[in-house]
């Protein structure tokens, strides 16, 4: 059997032999909108729980318009132009006009890839800004959550007259789904709030999965963080796997996140009855993919169909190598999982409340799909030095990583692949 995989800009085809495969988990064929220029159109003029985006403008004099970074495939040339012409209508003048760029800690979104992303017009024509997480002029205390996190968001988020965010509803490997609230205190939040967010309290809860939101910490944490930021009106999208927009969701913060949600779960959940021996999965293509650290979302994802003791085969192009320096320098640290887990997890008998160092979390969570099972790598782009630096075998191999799954469960080992990686959501039948 021949499977074409997202990888990069474009596929990797991976044979496989018929008998052994169980599962090739599609995302279930959704079809695009129709027109979705003029849904988007519709969903501002017509929001979930909310007056429509040009009456709630009217009155302000300046807004915040904020945007995923390159990380995401948000379809932000759709989405903008309609949303600008809204405020503008509304008598919010261009130059008062903000458009800010989640980063989270990701790092800045730049020249040619801003471009790529927005598009030339509204770089161009619109004042368009990253934020720095790590800038601590540069935000504002809005409160603490129940948990006691401290909130500290990007001023210009803060401070703007009117807050519009966009985005992208996926499964997140422990937020439930991305988009929504997530835009405001992880995209738009400090350093120290990130670290807070990402604590290993947090990553341990069994609700910290992806599509579950009840019970989820990371969910209320955030709920609670953009209830104090003042989120007002969100405009997000889901889209299938050609990356076609299936709906679009605006209005209320948290009423039109959920309406999202609801519709993404029906609409990218495949469910097999047993765990299998053997995941094959992709990290989604370009951008998911772009670096390794990104694709700990692919592993997680994964492992869920996974046997206890199986192996994850996980495809990602990782163009950009490892990640940032940090994230490099923190991986050239750690020996092993269990180094890793006494080091920056366990505290005596509990959990450490917050993430020590920049990145640590994407290393935890690779380590949840690890303490599960047997983990490799297929990547295109990395080097023999940087493999050395991974907790997990890698190689340009599909072959190779292949043939070592099969000597460890045989030659009647059960195989699951999932074409598009984290933008499915995979998962075992409950009897």
């Amino acid at each position: 059997m021949r499977v074409a995989m997202p990888f990069g800009r474009g596929t990797l085809d991976i044979e496989l032999p018929d008998a052994n495969v169980r599962h090739v988990l599609t995302m279930p064929r959704t079809h695009p909108l129709d027109n979705p220029e003029r849904s988007v159109v519709e969903a501002l003029h017509n929001p979930i729980a909310s007056p429509p985006l040009v009456e709630l403008a009217r009155g302000h004099q300046d807004a915040v318009v904020v945007v995923c970074d390159i990380t995401r495939p948000v379809p932000n040339k759709l989405i903008l132009p309609p949303i600008l012409s809204q405020l503008e209508e509304a008598g919010i003048a261009k130059e008062h006009i903000t458009i800010l760029v989640a980063t989270g800690l990701h790092g800045p979104t730049e020249s040619d890839a801003l471009v790529d992303m927005l598009g030339s017009s509204i770089v161009e024509g619109y004042r368009v800004v990253n934020h720095f997480a790590g800038r601590e002029a540069e935000q504002r205390e809005v409160g603490k959550t129940q948990r006691g996190t401290l909130a500290l968001i990007d001023r210009r988020y803060v401070d703007a007259s009117l807050r519009v965010t966009t985005g992208y509803i996926e499964p997140h490997l422990m937020a439930g789904y991305s988009g929504g609230r997530k835009l405001c205190g992880i995209g738009c939040g400090a350093e120290q709030t990130i670290k807070m967010l990402h604590s290993p309290v947090i990553i341990e809860d069994p609700n910290s999965i992806e599509g579950c939101l009840v019970g989820n910490a990371l969910h209320e944490e955030l709920t609670e963080i953009a209830q104090m930021a003042r989120m007002e009106f969100i405009i997000n999208v889901t889209m299938n796997e050609q990356r076609e927009v299936t709906g679009v969701f605006a209005g209320h913060f948290d009423l039109a996140f959920r309406a999202g949600c609801d519709f993404a779960d029906r609409s990218i959940s495949r469910n097999i009855e047993q765990e299998v021996d053997i995941v094959v999965a992709s990290c989604g293509g370009y951008p998911q993919d772009i670096s390794y650290y990104h694709s700990g979302k692919g592993l997680t994802g994964a492992r869920h169909i996974c046997k206890k003791g199986g192996t994850i085969i996980l495809l990602s192009e990782c163009s950009a190598g490892i990640g940032k320096s940090e994230y490099v320098q923190l991986l050239s640290e750690v020996q092993s999982v269990d180094g890793f887990l006494g080091r920056f997890v366990r505290q005596g008998s509990g959990l450490r409340p917050c993430a020590e160092r920049i990145a640590q979390w994407q290393i935890h969570n690779v380590t949840r799909a690890m303490r599960k099972c047997a983990c490799w790598l297929v990547d295109g782009a990395l080097t023999a030095e940087q493999r050395k630096l991974l907790l997990h075998p890698s190689t340009s191999s599909f072959e190779e990583a292949l043939c070592k799954a099969f000597e460890r469960h045989g030659p009647d080992a059960e195989i699951a692949v999932i074409p598009s990686g984290p933008n499915v959501l995979a998962r075992v039948l409950k009897k």
